[in-house]
């Protein structure tokens, strides 16, 4: 029945023809869109801090918890099931690896579902609907990457169905924990340290478990259908940006404390700076890290580890020693 629908799907998308399909295949990478990477930046950097690191928590735990389901799946994706199936050139050569579930459809979620999600508490604090409008916007993003994997035919329905629902599970347990933190922080029982050492624990067992197990070695026409090896470059991306957001958070938390109240100039230079930088660690980590290290694991490990470490505990603490020194002189 899977098949069938994405078969209906794609006779849907070759008759629309390749403005509608161009038109999916740009709306179906919105979770990695730098627009949507620079609203989560802005909303903890200028905005709303602990809403801000919310969605930040939800998107790199859910990736990684995704990225270990797939490495134990093992699935394969459509097209190796069923060869009537046709993706277009671009989705395929984005939807490398396995299938299950879908890595696009957790990470809105993650993102927007977190957005929506914190919205409408807000909503419901102020007993109002002032943010409405944004929730029902975060709603239909969600709707639309999740519809885009099926008729782009790089997913099936149960890939993208449980994509959901790794994702609103990890919304869930996201906001559980980072209650149980909040409301800890009168009693000091170090509750965060303990989320950290709870989460990096998480990571090592899930990083043995990835090396160990053992994967299928399926060919077609001589050729390995699925590289485990370089799936897995896709779990350490995730295990460093995790490891990464739980280390930086707690170390800022602890020494740093940055808050979002400062002007709208301060504000914008918190964001072009920091986009900066964020830019600059792509550009420096592929031309001069790359070459150095051999090993893709450590690589991709490192890389995500110092994105993510600038953007909760780096990037903070420089723009709060610049604001710190800009006061004593003003003052002086």
């Amino acid at each position: 029945m899977d098949i069938s629908y994405l078969l209906a799907l794609q006779n849907l998308r070759e008759a629309c023809g390749s403005v509608v399909e161009k038109i999916v295949s740009a709306l179906t990478d919105i979770p990695f869109n730098p627009l949507t990477i620079l609203l989560i930046c802005t909303l903890y950097w200028c905005i709303d801090k602990r809403m801000g690191f919310f969605i930040l928590f939800s998107q790199s735990f859910g990736t990684f918890v995704n990225n270990v389901i797939k490495l134990c799946v093992c699935a394969y994706r459509p097209w190796i099931r069923d060869t009537r199936i046709n993706p277009p050139l671009k989705a395929k050569a984005g939807a490398t690896g396995y299938s299950f579930p879908s890595g696009h459809t957790q990470s809105v979620v993650g993102e927007y579902g977190t957005l929506g999600y914190a919205l409408i508490k807000k909503d419901k604090e102020n007993k109002n609907h002032k943010w409405l409008w944004a929730i029902i916007v975060c709603a239909v993003l969600i709707l639309i990457v999740a519809f885009s994997r099926n008729f782009l035919s790089v997913h099936t329905p149960q890939d993208v169905l449980v994509g959901l629902c790794v994702g609103l599970i990890i919304v869930w347990l996201t906001d559980i924990i980072l209650r149980v933190e909040q409301r800890d922080e009168e009693n000091k029982k170090n509750v965060d340290l303990w989320i950290v050492i709870g989460g990096s624990v998480l990571i090592v067992l899930a990083t043995l478990l990835v090396l160990l197990k053992k994967y299928p070695m399926d060919y077609a026409d001589g050729v390995l259908i699925v590289d485990p090896a370089v799936m897995k470059n896709d779990f350490f991306s995730g295990a460093g940006s995790f490891l990464a957001l739980l280390w930086g958070w707690f170390i800022e938390k602890r020494f740093v404390k940055f808050d979002t109240e400062c002007t709208v100039l301060q504000k914008i230079l918190r964001v072009l700076t920091g986009g900066i930088v964020i830019g600059f660690i792509f550009i420096l980590t592929s031309l001069c890290l790359k070459p150095l290290i051999h090993s893709m694991y450590v690589y991709y490990s490192l890389k995500y580890f110092l994105l993510y470490f600038v953007v909760t505990f780096v990037h903070p603490a420089c723009f709060m020693a610049v604001h710190k020194k800009l006061s004593k002189v003003s003052n002086s």
